[in-house]
């Protein structure tokens, strides 16, 4: 027995298979914007509160800038040598990115652009 077809059942289902497809595409794209590791979203965090506790009437500084102060974040946090082994040194510069997107990132959420 062919069962009918039903517009409205057809309508409802894909709308819910579209949402559902819309939020693990934001939820991804919202991950790999502050990292895809713990290691790289907690760099990025770190360079989010760095940016926000710069000081008032101070510019955005330049890559070279946020690199140093990237490095010496990661030569405060922990065994430097671990991220120097060279099976590490892609880590390292994944972390510097993700701490410097999240410096610009605090930085132009305290000190808006006139």
């Amino acid at each position: 027995m062919a069962r009918e077809f039903k517009p409205v059942r057809f309508v409802v289902l894909m709308g819910l298979a579209a949402f559902v497809v819309c939020g693990v595409a934001v939820f991804y794209t919202h991950r790999t914007a502050h990292g895809t590791t713990a290691e790289e979203q907690a760099a990025y965090e770190s360079g989010e509160k760095a940016g926000k506790e710069a000081p008032r009437g101070a510019t955005l500084p330049t890559e070279a800038e946020l690199n140093m102060t990237a490095q010496k974040y990661f030569e405060q946090q922990g065994p430097a040598e671990q991220l120097q082994n060279s099976s590490r040194a892609a880590d390292l510069q994944a972390f510097k990115q993700a701490f410097e997107k999240g410096y610009t990132a605090g930085f132009k959420k305290t000190h808006p652009q006139k």
